[in-house]
């Protein structure tokens, strides 16, 4: 059942609780609505981002992501469908999973058939502009200015294509995707509410960064995930032994023969300021040493290129006084590994990869400083903003609003409790179900279950062990009611 916070008009609604929502301010329920900035990043792990408190914590300092958390509303369960860029945006767009809009895997098109969030604001007044990293093909819909670029992009002096032409710009490409996207800002349509989505490459693998940020770290010893030295490659998981044994995604070891075996081949002669520590290159777990603080250096003097615009950002919205009046919301396409089960990269079900940062703030409407426990997916963020800025929401749309939560409502009685799970690319094709204890999956017919409450690094699969039958029954169960729900036809489930 669809969840709605609002529509237009003065009325007050009924929440699914029963309870009647808190009265908002008449600014939200009049004709003005809210303006939005939605930064979407790519690949940023939720660890690495300060207010979430993590071990990374005193290294990866993201104090302006961090004030939308402070100022506004942190998830803590916020996870994505298809742990992979092009189906993960793809979602974020239209609400809806990757079998019903048509993208499950890299550089693909959504389907014709399905709603767009753009399309829907652009219908209702806003004007609407799109910049950054794209992953998508087809056309682009609903936005009144689009520049973005190929593929993945380069770090480095960006050409763009869009509504306006190509562009080929000077500079690290997070300060010029900013720069873009501040040039539109002063020059908008003051008379309409803007959507501006704001889309980093960064900190995808490499980690490119600007050079103002060479320094950052050097020759410090950063902290290790728990899992780092784990024999992942012996793992009782067929998902973690079949995928290394398919990808190159290990700090040091893989079965992909034709490039280079895991993160240190692939990196051990980069120069400085990012070459490699010293260490004993016959010595494996010395590689993976060395590996990991090459990756975690980099990563984190990557991101603060993304916490220093999101800065540049959040000032104009205030030297223009629209603080009070837009929606701010940073959010990463999914989780991804940072030296968990030392891997690095994202796809599988596994907690680090699905998982991913998701921080809001709307003075209006969101109490500072609050935290959200509930289950949301990429797939509710859609249908969340219509019913934000009291926009219809699709009936196409599969995603749940949780706008009403944002207000301080409670969770909905009929909230799910599970989140789908589904995987077509490179390594052991999956779907399964992640709840607030366990995570399900099924490879082919192959069962895995890890619990996340006795076993939070999900070191090992449990399917075997007695204890764990009626865990197993529930769980099968959940996820025949989320295939149900979401409408996925068993030919389009992940096989291998």
């Amino acid at each position: 059942m669809k969840q709605h916070f609002l529509h237009r008009g003065s009325k007050i609604l009924l929440g699914l609780s029963g309870s009647i929502l808190l009265f908002l301010s008449s600014s939200l329920l009049a004709d003005e609505k809210p303006n939005i900035v939605f930064v979407l990043v790519d690949d940023h792990a939720f660890e690495a981002v300060s207010v979430y408190g993590s071990y990374l914590k005193d290294y990866a300092r993201t104090p302006t992501i961090d004030s939308l958390g402070d100022k506004g509303m942190r998830f803590d369960n916020f996870v994505c469908a298809n742990s992979i860029c092009s189906p993960s945006r793809a979602s974020f767009i239209t609400g809806q999973y990757s079998h019903i809009n048509g993208v499950k895997d890299l550089n693909q098109e959504i389907k014709t058939t399905s709603p767009w969030l753009s399309e829907e604001l652009k219908k209702g007044g806003y004007e609407t502009l799109l910049v950054g990293k794209w992953h998508l093909q087809g056309e682009i819909r609903g936005f009144d200015k689009h520049m973005t670029v190929k593929g993945q992009g380069q770090y480095f002096d960006p050409t763009f294509y869009g509504s306006e032409g190509t562009w080929k710009r000077k500079g690290y490409s997070t300060d010029v995707y900013t720069d873009i996207a501040l040039d539109w800002l002063k020059q908008r349509d003051e008379s309409k509410p803007f959507y501006l989505a704001l889309q980093f490459k960064a900190p995808h693998h490499e980690y490119g960064h600007a050079p103002r940020y060479n320094n950052l770290l050097a020759g410090i010893e950063i902290p290790e995930p728990p899992t780092l030295y784990e024999d992942t490659h012996n793992s009782n998981s067929r998902l973690k032994s079949e995928f290394l044994a398919e990808t190159r995604f290990h700090m040091t070891r893989s079965y992909n023969k034709g490039e280079p075996e895991g993160y240190y081949d692939r990196h051990v002669n980069d120069e400085a300021p990012n070459a490699m520590w010293e260490h004993d290159p016959s010595d494996d777990r010395d590689k993976i040493r060395v590996a990991y603080q090459h990756m975690i250096r980099k990563y984190i003097r990557c991101i603060q290129g993304n916490d220093d615009n999101l800065k540049r950002v959040i000032d104009y919205l205030e030297s223009e006084n629209l603080t009070e009046d837009t929606i701010v919301i940073y959010t990463s396409d999914q989780g991804y590994w940072l030296g968990q089960h030392g891997m690095y990269d994202k796809r599988l079900i596994l907690e680090t990869s699905i998982r991913m940062p998701f921080l809001i703030r709307y003075p209006k409407l969101i109490k500072p400083g609050t935290v959200n426990n509930s289950i949301c997916v990429n797939v509710d963020l859609a249908p969340t903003l219509l019913d934000m800025v009291g926009l219809p929401i699709p009936d196409e749309m599969q995603g749940h609003s949780f706008a009403g939560m944002l207000s301080g409502e409670k969770e909905p009685s009929d909230w799910r409790t599970s989140s789908l799970y589904s995987y077509w690319s490179i390594g052991p094709k999956h779907l399964g179900i992640r709840t607030k204890r366990y995570t399900y999956l099924k490879i082919n017919t192959h069962i895995e279950l890890f619990d996340r409450l006795k076993d939070p690094a999900q070191i090992s699969d449990l399917s075997s062990i007695p204890e764990y039958k009626t865990a197993l029954a529930e769980c099968e169960k959940e996820l025949e009611n989320q295939i149900q729900e979401t409408a996925f036809a068993e030919a389009d489930w992940p096989r291998n």
